[in-house]
Order: structure tokens, then C-alpha cells, then sequence
């Protein structure tokens, strides 16, 4: 994690990881110095105006659909996990440019903070349009809400810069220390095992979370959560030591999960609906085939025949969000993922506006990590890695006595 104060900080930290563990990558606007996804974090954003670029106009159309009932929900209800909107649409695989930032989620924590994902940016010359949009999106929803605006973050899954600039981006760039582990703004772990890494996970919220209202008012149990602000887990070895002892789930229901609600039991191309009678909608069915999708594009299959052609591609994202989302009862947890290829291992992002830690954590991984490693296998890898992201990581009141005794289990005497 990158976590600095002002913009101009975070700019010259990031060209200086680039810099630093690069690999590069061909592509059509010429060779990229590509580094490891960077989570980035400015704590004081200056107000400042728009600085155009390609698509400012088109995610400012974006947003304006959704607006009101953004700032709506917000106002009257500040610690809602369901203000997330997304820039991404499926037929995005369809243009020549797609958009760099695909979800800007919003949480509030004593101020607003914003959080946006982008499937790729180049950081020397891209860098200051794309943040000063960000900061100008935050200020207004801030004002028109009555909050104050606070922090902003970045989850970039491929930064870099091109070959040809490579000298001028020396010129700004600066030696960047990440910092791990937990803080206010956000937290980042590096796990070997999806195991290790939910009890991480765990007893971080448990021992650093803070307590807040929840919109499940009517269960009992539910009506509080403890929670962290922007969860990073990244693990390295999600082949190993899969399941915790302590999983509130079998492995059975796990692959059932993976197969029906996440992946769609096929990889062959989808041209019909995947629910069943009674589902709204599953992860599947958004990735795959929606049938209230304007245009309707088999996401994953598109995905897949991108990477066997070129390990090398920066759109290889599926969105899962929709904007018409905002104003459901039960959005989607799971707003997007992105597969990112490096020489031989192939890594899975998954970006979550909101995750319960104890009851849903530890099944999403595995599943989410078991599409990873299909994925890489068909599309011609050696091996994977997985990423976690987590806008509102949080374990419900009703369920803290549990995780501690799993934690901090009473020795027998």
C-alpha cells in the first residue's frame, strides 16, 4: 500500500515502484514498463478543477445517471455500503478503448472516502487527469450530502508507463516503501494460504474494527458490525492449505458455489440465462448472461479468448455491477474482477463493495480463487495468484463471540 499525504506525493511513489519491478509488456500503443497492482492511498486531496482527457466526458455521463439517488442515500442514511457506482458496462469488450476506472465506491468513517479501481493507468502522463476527476466527484457527492470529504484511494491493477518515457518519469519519480498491515485508511496483507489469510483477516476487523449501524436492522444479530475501511489481501500460494479448520462451510458447498454461483458450470460461450426460479441474480448470470442488459456480452468467455491471444492485454475485467444496483435492497457484493497476466503466473483481482468476514470471506476466496486457476489453466499458465479487495470488511456483532473463539481459543486446564 502507498499511502501518502498529497497527490504529488503519491504520483512520484508509484513511477518509483514502476521503475523499481517492472516487466514489459507489449502493446498497441507500444512497449509498457508494467509493475505488480498498487493500492494507493492520498489521505488529503486537494480540491482542484477536472483536468480533460479521453474519457472524462463519458464517466461523468456515467455518474450523472445514478447521482441523485448516490447523494439520496447518503444523506439519510451515512454509514450505507451500497453507494458504489459503476463505470464499466458490458460492452465495454466491444470498444477499441475501454474505460480505465471501472467502479468508484463510497464509505463514510467520521468523513466521506472514495475508492476507485481502475483496470489499468498509465501513471506519468494519465496520473493527474484521473485523480483530479476523482477529487472533483468526491468534493461535489461530499457537499451535496452535508459530509466532509476525506480520503481518496486508488486499487490499480496494472500500472505503468511506456518505454519511450521511460527517462522522464525518472525525473519525477521517487523511492517508494510500502506499508503493510492495518491503518485507518487501509489495510494490506500478504498471505501464502486463503487459510492464514481469512484468520488475517479476521483479527484485523476483531482487533481494529469499529462499530457502526447496518441496513439489516431486522436480523437480530445483524443490526451492528464491526468493520475496517479497505481490506487488501493478496495471497501468493492458493493452491495450499485451502480451507481453514475452523471454515464455517464444507468443501463441498464451496465447489457447489464456485461451479453454479460464480463460474456458470461451463467456459464455452453462454447465450441464455443462467438463473434459476426464485434468483434475482448471481455472479454467473452478470458475468455471463444478463437478460436486463441492453447489450448482452458473455464477459468470461470474452476474457478467456483475450489472454490465449495476448498474456499482455489490460482489459481482460468483468463487471458485475449495474447501475440500476444503486437502488436495490441487495446489490451485489462482488462489483468486478480482472485476470492480469505476468510471464508465467496468472493473477485474479476481485474488487468487493462490502464482505463479511466470518460468514462469507473464506467461501468467497475459494471460489473466487478456483475461477483464478481455471482461468490460468485454459488460457495457458503455469500458475496463479489471487488478490482480495474489500471496500467495508466487517463481522457482524452477532457473530464475534465465534470468531474469538476461533481466534483466541480457552485452553483446556
Amino acid at each position: 500500500m502507498i499511502l501518502s499525504k498529497e497527490f504529488d506525493e503519491a504520483k512520484a511513489k508509484i513511477l518509483g515502484k514502476i521503475l523499481k519491478d517492472c516487466f514489459v509488456c507489449r502493446s498497441r500503443f507500444g512497449n509498457a514498463l508494467s509493475s505488480n497492482p498498487s493500492f494507493i492511498v492520498v489521505e488529503k486531496p486537494e480540491k482542484s478543477a477536472i483536468i480533460p482527457d479521453f474519457f472524462t466526458e463519458k464517466y461523468q455521463r456515467a455518474i450523472e445517471k445514478v447521482n441523485e439517488v448516490a447523494i439520496s442515500k447518503l444523506k439519510s442514511v451515512p454509514y450505507t455500503r451500497r453507494v458504489s457506482i459503476p463505470l464499466w458496462s458490458p460492452e465495454e469488450h466491444r470498444s477499441k478503448n475501454p474505460v480505465a476506472i471501472t467502479e468508484i465506491s463510497f464509505l463514510f468513517d467520521e468523513k466521506l472516502h472514495l475508492t476507485a479501481y481502475f483496470r489499468s493507468l498509465e501513471c506519468l502522463n494519465y496520473f493527474d487527469g484521473n485523480f483530479h476527476f476523482l477529487s472533483k466527484v468526491l468534493e461535489e457527492i461530499a457537499n451535496e450530502a452535508e459530509l466532509e470529504a476525506g480520503s481518496i484511494a486508488m486499487l490499480i491493477a496494472i500500472p505503468h508507463v511506456y518505454e519511450r518515457d521511460k527517462k522522464r518519469a525518472e525525473v519525477f519519480a521517487e523511492d517508494c516503501k510500502e506499508v503493510y498491515g492495518y491503518t485507518e485508511l487501509g489495510t494490506h496483507v500478504i498471505e501464502d494460504y486463503i487459510s492464514s489469510a481469512w484468520q488475517s483477516a479476521m483479527e484485523i476487523v476483531y482487533n481494529y474494527g469499529k462499530f457502526k449501524p447496518t441496513e439489516w436492522g431486522m436480523f437480530e444479530g445483524q443490526k451492528r458490525s464491526k468493520f475496517v475501511h479497505r481490506l487488501l489481501v493478496e495471497v501468493k500460494k492458493p493452491e495450499e492449505n485451502k480451507l481453514h479448520d475452523k471454515a464455517p462451510f464444507t468443501e463441498k458447498y464451496c465447489l457447489d458455489y464456485a461451479i453454479g454461483y460464480v463460474i456458470g458450470n461451463t467456459f464455452e460461450m453462454v447465450s441464455s440465462s443462467l438463473l434459476k426460479e426464485g434468483e434475482e441474480y448471481t455472479y454467473a448470470e452478470r458475468a455471463r448472461f444478463c437478460e436486463k442488459d441492453e447489450v448482452k456480452v458473455d464477459q468470461l468467455f470474452e476474457v478467456l479468448q483475450k489472454l490465449k491471444a495476448d498474456r499482455c492485454r489490460r482489459d481482460c475485467y468483468v463487471g458485475i455491477s449495474r447501475h440500476r444496483d444503486l437502488e436495490s435492497e441487495d446489490p451485489p457484493c462482488l462489483r468486478g474482477y480482472q485476470f492480469v497476466g505476468r510471464e508465467k503466473k496468472l493473477r485474479g483481482i476481485f474488487y468487493m463493495r462490502s464482505n463479511d468476514v466470518f460468514g462469507a470471506m473464506h467461501a468467497n476466496m475459494v471460489a473466487f480463487a478456483l475461477l483464478t486457476k481455471y482461468v490460468s489453466e485454459l488460457s495457458g499458465f503455469k500458475g496463479y495468484e489471487y488478490t482480495h479487495f474489500a471496500l467495508d470488511a466487517h463481522i457482524y456483532e452477532g457473530f464475534l463471540n465465534a470468531v474469538k473463539e476461533i481466534l483466541y481459543p480457552e485452553m483446556k486446564r
